[in-house]
């Protein structure tokens, strides 16, 4: 019985520490998504311009932005969602914890 209260307790304050680091996570995607629309508006707008060496590295380095965005935003979502998973389970524990003392 310690033991499960002890897990449990711990339990809790990861997802304490995790629930501290979401509105930085949220603050970082919202960056990411712009730093990726600004990549692509770019490369949309570079279309326009004549091909030259300049332009091929500009546009390389656009799309290496792009790629690197997705990539970090898939991460930072996959967090969001390791958190809020682990709120659920923990929250459903609570609820099972609850109903037993309850009977």
């Amino acid at each position: 019985m310690e033991m499960m209260f002890g897990e449990r307790w711990c339990k809790v304050e990861i997802y304490n520490e995790s629930l501290k680091n979401i509105p930085s996570l949220l603050s970082q995607i919202n960056t990411v998504e712009k730093m990726q629309r600004k990549a692509e508006t770019e490369l949309q707008m570079l279309q326009k311009e004549p091909d030259s060496f300049s332009r091929q590295q500009y546009q390389a380095r656009l799309e290496s932005t792009r790629a690197q965005c997705v990539q970090r935003l898939g991460e930072m979502k996959e967090e969001l969602n390791l958190i809020l998973g682990l709120k659920e389970q923990l929250e459903q524990e609570l609820h099972l914890r609850a109903g037993e003392i309850g009977q």
